[in-house]
């Protein structure tokens, strides 16, 4: 009785998993977000990865003695949390509903760009495996030819942590609260969630970085992945499908 109680508390685990991570292909290990030494990519492996963890969770969650910041989470965002002032994208034609161009980014967001704006090392985590990660680079570094990559709101030769997130999507904001104010230019809560299996979090429906970003996707396609997700979306933006999937025009 018991283990059938436990495999089936296992299954609604991870179906919720499944539900709240969008539909793409999932696996982790195959991605970039796979930062131990069992990353299968040659390169990504040499760059990014740990040179001594073969563990691949473990540089996002624990299973005991986490933060409560995000699931089972083992990254201390604490030191960040309401401290560092972000510019987000403003313009004249934005909802005063999306809040100031300074606001702060909620703790859902700095989940991702505590590692994503240089704020806490790839291998800065809660709880180790036994070892402390020795990574080969500390923080996520700006990509190529002038391209910030995953270095959110960096330019080209900065390793400096950034705040300037205003030539960037906004984030950390009520999309209901916006839906009401602008009538007409947003789809429906319903239609963003349950016809295209995005997240809005809280009883105020906020967008964060994870309503259109799925960290576990797989999008590399000599490793089994769907193109179509790249980067890391939470559903395909195939004919601007994503973007449609709250904005009606």
């Amino acid at each position: 009785m018991i283990k059938k109680l436990t495999l089936t508390v296992l299954g609604i685990l991870s179906v919720a998993a499944v539900a709240l991570s969008g539909t793409g292909p999932q696996g982790v290990f195959y991605t970039p977000h796979n930062l131990s030494s069992s990353q299968p990519d040659v390169l990504l492996r040499t760059l990014y990865s740990a040179s001594n963890e073969d563990e691949v969770c473990v540089f996002c969650h624990t299973p005991h003695g986490g933060s409560l910041d995000g699931p089972l989470w083992n990254r201390d965002v604490s030191g960040i949390s309401g401290t560092n002032v972000y510019t987000h994208y403003s313009s004249d034609t934005l909802s005063s509903q999306v809040g100031a161009s300074n606001r702060e980014v909620s703790e859902r967001s700095l989940l991702c760009l505590s590692c994503h704006d240089g704020s806490i090392s790839m291998g800065d985590i809660i709880n180790t495996s036994g070892v402390t990660p020795n990574n080969t680079i500390k923080y996520v570094q700006p990509g190529f030819g002038g391209n910030p990559g995953p270095k959110i709101g960096g330019v080209y030769g900065d390793v400096s942590q950034t705040t300037d997130l205003s030539d960037d999507h906004p984030i950390s904001f009520s999309y209901s609260d916006v839906l009401t104010d602008k009538p007409g230019t947003l789809q429906t809560v319903t239609h963003v969630e349950d016809t295209q299996n995005m997240v809005l979090y809280g009883a105020s429906e906020m967008l964060e970085c994870s309503t259109c970003h799925d960290p576990h996707v797989n999008y590399l396609t000599f490793f089994g992945g769907d193109a179509d997700y790249d980067p890391f979306l939470a559903i395909p933006n195939t004919n601007s499908d994503m973007c449609l999937s709250c904005h009606i025009k």
